[in-house]
């Protein structure tokens, strides 16, 4: 669960800062080469079917936040695949305190 919301909250904040890449982009650059034929992403087009995951952007995070639950559940290379995204685009990482969020995802 901690993953799914950690992925969740990573999205909606790569949305805030209009970033161009999503977490599909990342979590390909993380695991398809390294997964080879097992690799799926599926799974993330449901992360908001569970109520405790759509939630979670109630909750108060920032990137450190969502990084310190993505490294504690093995889930590194994404990490890594956010920090080289973030180089790639010229992306500076400033941490914001985001006091749950309040609205839909997707929904201005």
């Amino acid at each position: 669960m901690s993953v799914a919301k950690a992925l969740y909250q990573l999205d909606f904040y790569l949305e805030q800062i209009d970033a161009p890449f999503d977490i599909y982009d990342l979590y390909e650059e993380a695991y398809r080469e390294l997964r080879g034929k097992y690799y799926d992403e599926s799974w993330l087009d449901h992360l908001d079917d569970h109520p405790h995951v759509r939630e979670s952007l109630d909750e108060n995070f920032t990137l450190q936040t969502i990084v310190d639950a993505l490294l504690r559940t093995g889930h590194e290379p994404v990490v890594r695949a956010l920090m080289r995204s973030f180089r790639r685009e010229q992306i500076s990482v400033t941490q914001r305190f985001i006091d749950g969020a309040r609205r839909q995802k997707g929904r201005p």
